[in-house]
């Protein structure tokens, strides 16, 4: 109800909850996220090197984003929305809401620590907040599994919601460890050597794991009923439900034997013929990974009939980046699986002559590139579009009364795809640096307006009392 006189408005916690985790979403990206990683890859474009910067401010930007952007959004819209999905009520609000201090200290700890390493105490802050950051992932999968259990239904998407819940335990628990690996190195060798291990994988695991099994299995439940989209078939749910983690794990595995192998092979001056015929094996093993991925991402857009037309009654703002978020899926699987293809047949013969014949080709252009087509093209897409229809409804708004957020549809699609297109281009043109360098600002501003509308619909200029 609304208090006329004073112009407050009463909710139930569990009604709310997503707010300040939305809100904390939302001040992430637009300071250490986005507008971060928009200087970072000024600079990076202005000094014509994507190691232009320190990469501790790399790592504490990518964590920014991750736990913090993606994060807060997930676990707020999970406590929203779940207990809706399951027609049962949040277990515990009060315990859930205070998984938000404690990601909000960590990850905040986190980023101060490394933006101080090597300087002490770096290592032990960033130890703690790790600590920190783990309780709040576990009280937020703890309350999670609680509320689907209490309303003793099983539905096709609980694999989904388990296994990222799954994925974000592991992510939590190898974040101290991956923080201590990358920053307390002791020379440039074992950094690099900790770096090409281990780096790769435990991305896959925060991208892959937490945002994108999670997406899926929100999908599942979300666009048939929301859009009135077509319900994929049961064998397609449980091919994608097996094949995705499969190929995740399939990925992880092989990616830290083959760079263990590869660095073996470049380090050591015995016969390595043996590698060499196991680590060809562990990149076609590799790749068969990324092709059930790419098929992963074209099947479920078609399974779905994404651009199938939908009732005006349905129509609203967040369909058009839903549908562009699997169109961006499917450029970024595909970009995975051509990784092997254009390292040796476009990259190798670009930098021949500077290759010794115990080096493996790997352009961080391309794979940064396909990076950028996930994160921003699949997983800040699905996080707009769908945060941008939970607020609308949820604040009483219909479809023509919302801000359609043409502007911000229109600059992240413009600004994603001139930073990938720009960044592969640097292979070949080093002019292009400079072009790379601005699109983070194009992004940025389409977030900016986004963000103000999101908090604008969630009455966040407005007094709010929430009663148990």
């Amino acid at each position: 109800m609304q208090d006329k006189d004073i112009g407050t408005h009463h909710f139930s916690l569990a009604d709310a909850i997503h707010h300040p985790f939305f809100l904390s979403g939302i001040i992430t990206v637009l300071s250490a996220g986005c507008l971060w990683g928009a200087v970072n890859l000024l600079l990076m474009g202005l000094r014509h090197s994507f190691g232009g910067v320190d990469y501790s401010w790399v790592l504490a930007h990518g964590h920014a984003m991750v736990f913090g952007f993606v994060g807060f959004f997930i676990m707020g819209f999970a406590y929203q929305a779940f207990p809706n999905f399951k027609n049962t009520t949040l277990w515990r609000p009060d315990l859930a809401l205070s998984s938000l201090p404690l990601l909000v200290i960590g990850i905040g700890l986190q980023i101060f620590a490394h933006l101080l390493a090597p300087r002490s105490p770096f290592l032990e802050l960033g130890l703690v907040a790790g600590l920190v950051q783990f309780a709040a992932v576990v009280i937020f999968a703890f309350v999670i599994i609680r509320t689907m259990r209490n309303s003793r239904k099983s539905e096709t998407y609980d694999g989904f919601i388990y296994t990222a819940l799954g994925w974000f335990l592991l992510a939590a628990i190898f974040n101290p460890i991956i923080f201590w690996l990358f920053e307390a190195a002791s020379d440039d060798r074992q950094f690099l050597f900790r770096i090409a291990m281990f780096n790769i994988p435990y991305r896959d695991v925060e991208l892959f794991g937490i945002a994108v099994i999670m997406i899926l299995g929100v999908s599942l439940r979300y666009l048939p009923n929301t859009y009135a989209l077509r319900m994929p078939s049961d064998k397609w749910r449980v091919f994608l439900l097996w094949g995705t983690n499969g190929a995740i794990v399939v990925g992880i595995v092989t990616s830290i034997l083959k760079n263990f192998f590869v660095f073996r092979q470049i380090f050591s001056t015995e016969n390595n013929m043996g590698n060499q015929w196991l680590n060809q094996w562990l990149m076609i093993v590799q790749e068969g990974a990324a092709i059930i991925l790419l098929i992963a991402a074209a099947g479920t857009f078609w399974q779905y009939r994404l651009f199938s037309s939908v009732k005006d009654t349905k129509q609203d703002r967040g369909l058009k980046f839903i549908r562009a978020a699997y169109v961006w899926f499917i450029v970024a699987t595909t970009m995975l699986a051509l990784v092997p293809v254009y390292n040796f047949w476009v990259y190798k013969p670009l930098i021949l002559r500077k290759l010794r014949s115990s080096s493996i080709p790997f352009s961080h252009a391309f794979f940064g590139a396909y990076r950028h087509a996930l994160t921003v093209g699949f997983i800040t897409m699905m996080i707009i579009g769908v945060s941008s229809k939970v607020t609308s409804t949820l604040a009483g708004l219909e479809a023509r009364q919302a801000n359609s957020l043409r502007a911000t549809f229109l600059l992240l699609n413009l600004g994603n795809a001139a930073r990938i297109l720009t960044e592969i281009a640097t292979d070949f043109f080093p002019a292009a640096y400079p072009l790379t360098g601005m699109t983070g600002f194009i992004e940025l501003f389409g977030l900016v307006l986004w963000g103000y509308e999101l908090v604008r619909n969630m009455g966040m200029f407005q007094k709010y009392v929430y009663t148990a």
